[in-house]
């Protein structure tokens, strides 16, 4: 059973897909990873990840979960057709049962993950926590200090809203506690702006 199988079956929890199609079991050391479903895979997305590789100094990385909050695992040809997206282009891939970013911490401690504007929305929401409900904080903030314990770190990409205005961390109307502010950094205007999106992608494509 190779590492994919081993994957499906739930023996382990992530793997890592070389460039030249090798498979491993061993997680980099406090990677750059943007997370996604790359479906497909286009220039914003390359365009985020090398932006986001010019602020920080570490390996960069895809990845991929293959279990959903929303949708059912992710079938294995499905997998493999997002992967031939990205590895020809010289980016490793992780692929992962973790579909919250409280479990992509644990097998990434230390990572610095690149999220554009509606998934740290995502990130904020009480919906996505139901298990994370403990003590007199609220299920976001507990899913932010283990993210936090687990030393990781967000830079925030910002994006074209319906008015065609661009929105960024400045623009965030809730209030964000002032222990988790350092954990998040703002990919401005300047150094990224794709208008670029999956959904959008797809339509054209029909």
């Amino acid at each position: 059973m190779n590492s994919i199988d081993r994957l499906y079956v739930d023996e382990i929890g992530a793997l890592v897909i070389s460039p030249d199609g090798s498979l491993s079991e061993s997680m980099p050391d406090h990677p750059l990873v943007l997370a996604g479903s790359f479906n497909p895979l286009h220039d914003g997305h390359r365009a985020m990840l090398d932006a986001a590789s010019r602020m920080v100094d570490a390996s960069a990385f895809y990845e991929i979960s293959i279990v959903n909050v929303d949708k059912p695992v992710l079938p294995r040809p499905e997998l493999e057709k997002r992967a031939a997206q990205i590895t020809p282009n010289g980016r490793s891939l992780i692929v992962t049962r973790a579909p919250r970013f409280t479990e992509k911490s644990s097998i990434l401690p230390g990572a610095t993950f690149v999220i554009g504007f509606d998934t740290y929305i995502r990130l904020m929401d009480k919906r996505y926590y139901p298990d994370h409900i403990a003590g007199t904080r609220s299920a976001v903030e507990n899913s932010l200090d283990l993210i936090n314990e687990n030393g990781c770190r967000f830079i925030v990409a910002g994006r074209v809203d319906d008015r065609n205005k661009f929105r960024g961390l400045h623009d965030i109307e809730f209030e964000l506690p002032a222990r988790f502010k350092s954990m998040f950094t703002e990919l401005g205007e300047t150094k990224f702006r794709s208008d670029l999106s999956s959904t959008e992608l797809r339509k054209r494509a029909r």
